[in-house]
């Protein structure tokens, strides 16, 4: 009888998937990373943040996993993976549209908000296109020792006191494999959600939403008078956002030319719309968006197009005796703010932080809280995009709202690059006992004042987010963390070597 140690099993090889599946080989556990198709291929999620890159090297660093630092700048990945498609991502672009109308030409930019993320292009965040970035990441896996094995089709599921037992099929032969501890890192509404047939958790006050996504070339760029003045970054290095009553669409170019456009909408928009018809729906909708329309007038879908009748999603159970699901496959809200790769990075490095304090153990110990805190920070972004939706219609009270995740995301990023992660204990600061609180109250309020919102960012905002004289565009200063450098606890000779570790020039 062998007496060989059951191996940890991750289900889904996107990058989530290829990540942990490292992070489980570095610490010495027999994996095997099971992928149902084959890569290169199509995904989505694709817009990654400062804190996303931050995650990115603290995971590198923890883990010894040299090869991902360079991906977490932009500079750095031209000069060390040119060959690997991706985007340049500086800030945050929004735009608000009246549909039926051209977008509006006015010096007051009132329809018009822009963040910026970043000061220069060689620190800048990025888009991953995605077939490039799995691709590459499940061959490092390979290169680790990952055991990877691709179009294995999973039918069954079965747990027991000791293991757990996968059945399918691979190239037409029967597939079996008994797990010690299972990761499934498959997205929404995946494997064992439905194997196991879990139950899914209402999101309250969130409303149903669709999508309708693809990938497309020759998408041309935005007329340069939309932004009259000299904005804090080109507003299309960024992730675009062009917002109307009820939905959203986004467009996010990588450096192959590839463009990557999809649209976020209530049920009642989009059945008025048709997006469930595929390419007849998104031309119905650019007839709704003349301006857009003129950017996509000679561009050609180079993917299907995916409909995704129902977006938000969260699984009732996170956790069980012998498997876990990733943020990305306990559940997903919507791709306004770009919060899926954090969550999802942020459960990565606690799950692996688990699995190198659990002593050997097959099953790590501190499940439960890893449940627990996923499910609040999860529920914490969906009660934002939630009362960003409600605000669509008003986007004054749009921007506002929008302000406490970049605040939030801002002081969370500098708080843990001083070393003061304790600072920032949850995504969204949402276990904070002061932000987390009103955080919750103004994304519940039908019409959360102005003042209040600038209250609650105020003591966390290190990035000049309440100067009203910025209003509608923000750029990416450094020397806004020497001006609140005491919100974060720290001294200027700190805030100074913090930004030469970035790679930042601070001014003097």
């Amino acid at each position: 009888m062998s007496t060989a140690r059951p191996p940890l099993v991750v289900v889904g090889s996107g990058f989530a998937g290829s990540l942990i599946a490292m992070i489980a080989q570095r610490l010495g556990r027999p994996v095997v990373l099971l992928e149902r198709g084959r890569h290169p291929r199509f995904a989505i999620g694709e817009s990654t943040t400062p804190l996303t890159n931050l995650l990115l090297e603290e995971i590198a660093d923890e883990f010894d996993l040299p090869f991902l630092r360079p991906l977490s700048k932009w500079g750095t990945w031209q000069r060390d993976h040119p060959e690997m498609a991706c985007g340049l991502k500086r800030g945050f672009t929004f735009l608000r549209h009246e549909l039926g109308r051209p977008f509006p030409l006015d010096r007051a930019r009132q329809n018009q908000l822009l963040v910026g993320a970043s000061p220069a292009d060689r620190v800048a965040d990025t888009h991953w296109y995605r077939p490039d970035f799995d691709h590459f990441l499940v061959r490092q896996a390979v290169a680790l020792g990952v055991d990877y094995r691709d179009e294995v089709e999973l039918a069954s599921v079965t747990e027991s006191t000791d293991g757990i037992r996968l059945r399918g099929a691979r190239h037409g032969r029967p597939f079996e494999l008994n797990a010690g501890f299972l990761i499934d890192a498959s997205g929404q509404r995946g494997f064992l959600h439905r194997r196991l047939g879990l139950l899914e958790k209402p999101l309250a006050g969130f409303p149903p939403t669709q999508a309708l996504f693809a990938h497309f070339t020759n998408v041309a760029p935005l007329p340069t008078d939309l932004f009259p003045g000299t904005p804090p970054y080109p507003p299309e290095d960024a992730a675009m956002h062009h917002l109307f009553d009820g939905g959203w669409v986004w467009v996010l170019k990588f450096n192959n030319g590839i463009t990557s456009a999809g649209v976020a909408a209530t049920d009642e928009v989009a059945d008025r719309l048709g997006l469930r018809l595929g390419a007849a729906g998104w031309n119905n909708l650019l007839r709704e968006l003349p301006t857009l329309a003129d950017s996509f007038g000679s561009a050609s879908a180079i993917t299907p197009f995916i409909c995704q009748p129902r977006v938000a999603f969260q699984s009732a159970t996170v956790t069980g005796p012998r498997w876990a699901l990733l943020p990305s496959a306990a559940g997903f809200v919507d791709p306004l703010l770009s919060t899926g790769f954090p969550l999802t990075l942020l459960g990565i490095q606690r799950l692996g932080r688990l699995l190198r304090d659990s002593a050997g153990a097959e099953v790590p110990d501190g499940l439960a809280d890893y449940a627990s805190v996923t499910t609040r920070e999860f529920e914490a972004a969906a009660a934002l995009v939630a009362a960003l939706y409600r605000s669509m219609n008003d986007f004054n009270r749009f921007k506002d709202l929008s302000l406490l995740y970049f605040a939030a995301a801002s002081f969370s990023e500098a708080a843990r690059r001083l070393g003061r992660a304790d600072l920032a204990p949850n995504f969204l600061l949402c276990g904070h006992p002061t932000f987390g609180p009103r955080l919750r109250e103004l994304c519940a309020a039908e019409n959360p004042p102005t003042g209040r919102i600038r209250e609650a960012i105020a003591p966390f905002d290190v990035a000049g987010l309440t100067d009203r004289s910025r209003d509608p565009w923000y750029p990416a200063d450094p020397a806004d963390l020497y001006r609140h450098a005491a919100k974060l606890g720290a001294s200027e000779p700190e805030i100074a070597a913090m930004l030469a570790r970035c790679g930042l020039v601070a001014p003097a």
